[in-house]
């Protein structure tokens, strides 16, 4: 039985012009190049992450003024997050605390100013890491635009917290990945006979692993399995084709624990369905 422990990637660069902050409720990019963002915790470090993948290959593409808004419990303490790592200069340039449109939530606004990057297609870039008092906090999350708090509501104090990743021309390439709707949506969605199955056992999972099995991807298709928590926060992630993926063990951090999801996406031309999602009860 083969076992796997998830590990991430980290694409370290050195940041090389500035910009102006950015300014205004972004629009979300749904067609063309698109960075699509992600928030994981690294077991390992025991550190937040956040990732943009782009549907698209470019050396010396220049990301303009941008921001990606960190949402935490109210209970942390009412402070900047120390930002570090990752690709350019990004700084807590804005806080606002437990505001009345959402009480039980702080949200701080991270942004940088540009840089030059390379991109390619499809492998996660490393934006910036922080870290929390008590490592791992369960409900952690991305800002999610058109949901949360906006500037004119109560206790906003007029800041604008969308997230937004824009080139050096100002058209927004910014596309969330998945957020607690969309995850419980999909682990809920109809599934056909003719469908692919990923099967869990067990679940609720009391111990340290569980086994998955999946069915009805031809052998040899690629695919990436994702460990969410509730929230959407990636735990890890792998990569494998469909014939290996048999009776196959997934460890789970120590820090994961009640409701989680496992996706499963096709990669390349790979038939079969995208977004399997399962549910999962992971025991403490």
């Amino acid at each position: 039985m083969k076992t796997l422990r998830f590990t991430m990637w980290l694409l370290l660069a050195t940041p090389l012009y500035t910009r102006a902050q950015p300014t205004g409720f972004p629009m979300v990019a749904t067609t063309g190049r698109q960075l699509g963002v992600h928030l994981s915790y690294n077991a390992e470090q025991n550190q937040y992450e956040v990732y943009a993948t782009a549907n698209f290959s470019q050396t010396g593409f220049a990301l303009g003024p941008s921001q990606i808004t960190v949402a935490v419990p109210r209970s942390v303490a009412d402070q900047s997050l120390s930002v570090f790592g990752g690709s350019g200069r990004w700084t807590d340039y804005s806080s606002v605390f437990a505001p009345a449109a959402a009480p039980g939530l702080d949200f701080h606004g991270v942004n940088s100013i540009g840089r030059i990057l390379d991109v390619q297609a499809d492998v996660p870039l490393l934006l910036f890491a922080f870290r929390l008092p008590g490592g791992y906090i369960e409900g952690v999350r991305l800002y999610a635009n058109g949901r949360d708090p906006r500037s004119a509501q109560a206790g906003m104090g007029g800041g604008d917290f969308s997230n937004t990743l824009q080139d050096h021309r100002g058209i927004e390439l910014f596309r969330p990945v998945l957020d607690t709707i969309q995850l419980a949506n999909l682990s809920i969605s109809e599934i056909k006979a003719s469908d692919a199955t990923l099967t869990v056992f067990p679940n609720p999972i009391t111990g340290d692993s569980f086994r998955v099995t999946l069915k009805g991807y031809p052998d040899g298709a690629r695919l990436r399995l994702r460990l969410l928590s509730a929230t959407g926060v990636e735990f890890g992630r792998l990569e494998e084709s469909a014939d290996k993926l048999i009776n196959y063990s997934i460890r789970v951090p120590r820090q994961l624990t009640g409701q989680a999801y496992l996706l499963t996406e096709s990669l390349g031309n790979a038939p079969g369905r995208t977004g399997l999602c399962n549910k999962l009860l992971i025991m403490p």
